[in-house]
């Protein structure tokens, strides 16, 4: 009857917490196979649920003719980062600083979805002042949501013991603070600056804005976002090394012999 209980348990693997980020030492976490599942569904949803979003999401906002099917790969992106948020939010197992900020990023995936409805609207009402300030709490949502993904990859990285993914995540967050968030504040202030000082349009000021926006400086905001992508991609492999090391646990004997 033993054999059959043990058989009955499910495997776990320890993880080094010399490394961990906001952990108190000393304490063992095991993390069964389900969990090492989510996490690399939820890495593999967040990775292409952004991918879709971001480059969607630009050219929609972009002033080029779109065709309207284009639209609904946006929603698909949302609906993908939500899923894979989803699905990391439900690891128990990592800690409370890994708790704390995917429920971070998990509240911020769900203000992505609901601001993601006024997006739609937008494109067919583009005239309406109230639909495009919640298309630009959409972008700021996705921006915080990008900032705030990079720490959760920092406290999975450190339990992992991977220093280097540690410190990519780390410098890869201030780049998106440095050339995505600044950015869209500053861009934000001009709107308001020049509605209340000049009573201008905010509509036609932020088409002003995107109309002199080129390739190169496109290309440069959008590379902390790619190395963020990166990263989930390598802690998705980093997962499913985890998980295959369940079912193929290393022969210790053998080692030290």
């Amino acid at each position: 009857m033993s054999d059959t209980i043990d058989a009955a348990v499910q495997p776990t693997t320890q993880l080094d917490q010399g490394t961990a980020i906001e952990t108190p030492a000393g304490v063992d976490l095991q993390v069964p196979a389900r969990d090492y599942v989510r996490l690399a569904q939820g890495f593999y949803f967040v990775f292409w649920g952004l991918l879709l979003t971001v480059l969607t999401g630009a050219q929609l906002l972009m002033p080029i003719d779109m065709p309207p099917f284009a639209e609904s790969f946006l929603g698909v992106g949302v609906l993908a980062t939500l899923i894979g948020s989803w699905r990391l939010y439900q690891v128990r197992s990592l800690g409370k600083s890994w708790h704390q900020r995917i429920r971070q990023a998990f509240a911020l995936a769900m203000l992505m979805t609901y601001f993601c409805l006024f997006f739609y609207w937008w494109r067919r009402v583009p005239m309406s002042t109230y639909l495009l300030g919640n298309v630009l709490a959409f972008a700021a949502s996705g921006i915080v949501y990008i900032i705030a993904f990079n720490r959760v990859v920092a406290v999975l990285a450190a339990a992992l013991g991977r220093k280097d993914m540690v410190f990519e995540s780390r410098m890869f967050g201030s780049g998106n603070i440095g050339l995505l968030l600044l950015p869209f504040a500053c861009i934000i202030a001009y709107i308001i600056g020049m509605a209340v000082l000049q009573r201008s349009d905010p509509i036609s000021e932020l088409r002003f804005l995107l109309g002199r926006a080129n390739l190169l400086i496109i290309v440069v905001l959008l590379l902390p976002f790619s190395l963020t992508l990166s990263l989930a991609w390598s802690c998705k492999d980093a997962v499913l090394r985890q998980l295959s090391a369940l079912d193929h646990p290393r022969d210790h004997g053998a080692d030290r012999s």
